[in-house]
């Protein structure tokens, strides 16, 4: 596997954001599917996964190993994204995904991920990274095509329709390609955009952050206890005087032994009664963090 590992990009080709849905002949559109970027690699019957840092995840993903292991005897490079599909909803659930790394073990009533595919790298001794877009995506589902556990990432022509799609659906946007386009590494390219659906999700807040004696923000954690960062957008003056005199009529020892080196400098005020808040952000980090938190509702202040 060594000789494949030598022809992994330094990085993935990724997504600019946008506010705009580009248009034109030369442009298609796809989901964008929440989840974790994973390289794969096939050589001599050998599976390997790679991170977006390119990290090894072979082993924390079994599943998708498994189902790549039904591409034996072909040598590829692979780009796509591990996600957990949530039956009900009907879309990608990224806190699942987001568990399994936390975790780095595989519990026997571990939820089963999906290998969700948009691009290929390399097919055999050729190095397909030059070819347009358009033709990698043809020559994936070629290759691909009906193996269980893995999904090719399907190519739209009309970007407003999808958008609309996700937008009533609760996807997390769309990623816009440029049909021409060679796979270039990172972000050096104008070549592939997304445009994003804020996340609307309820979440706790544990603790305070306390700074001169007032609120400067709340720190927030998931269903599972886990914190996903801090957020202060959405707080006014008076809410923060009503927030400091709850912080002091529920005082609590602290709830994590191990804080998030984000905490870790700051004066925290625990809650012996967590408050219920209501929370959007653009997307979750790579790491399970929100970005550009805002706070819409806090319960019971």
């Amino acid at each position: 596997m060594g000789q494949m590992q030598n022809l992994l990009p330094k990085e993935p080709m990724a997504p600019i954001s946008t506010d705009q849905i580009t248009t034109g002949e030369d442009w298609g559109y796809q989901l964008k599917w929440d989840g974790v970027r994973i390289l794969a690699g096939l050589d001599q019957n050998l599976v390997s996964l790679y991170s977006r840092k390119l990290l090894d995840k072979t082993s924390l993903y079994p599943e998708v190993v498994q189902a790549l292991s039904g591409l034996h005897e072909r040598r590829l490079l692979l780009d796509g994204e591990v996600v957990y599909f949530h039956p009900e909803l009907g879309r990608p659930v990224f806190q699942k995904v987001l568990q399994r790394e936390r975790s780095r073990a595989i519990s026997t009533n571990a939820p089963l991920f999906t290998y969700v595919l948009f691009d290929i790298l390399v097919d055999g001794d050729q190095d397909l990274r030059k070819l347009p877009y358009l033709e990698r995506h043809h020559r994936l589902k070629e290759i691909v095509s009906d193996t269980p556990g893995l999904l090719i990432a399907d190519l739209f022509l009309e970007g407003e329709h999808l958008w609309n799609w996700a937008e009533a659906r609760g996807w997390e946007g769309i990623v816009m390609k440029r049909l021409s386009s060679p796979y270039r590494e990172g972000k050096k390219h104008r070549d592939w955009y997304k445009k994003k659906i804020a996340v609307n999700m309820t979440a706790t807040a544990v603790a305070m952050i306390i700074r001169e004696g007032r609120v400067a923000s709340l720190v927030i954690a998931d269903d599972d206890g886990n914190y996903i960062g801090r957020a202060s957008l959405g707080l006014n003056e008076q809410t923060k005087k009503r927030l400091l005199q709850y912080a002091e009529m529920h005082r609590a020892d602290a709830v994590w032994s191990m804080l998030h080196t984000d905490l870790k400098k700051e004066q925290l005020a625990w809650l012996s009664q967590p408050l219920s808040v209501q929370v959007t952000f653009l997307e979750w980090s790579q790491d399970g963090m929100m970005r550009h938190p805002k706070l819409v509702s806090i319960e019971g202040v």
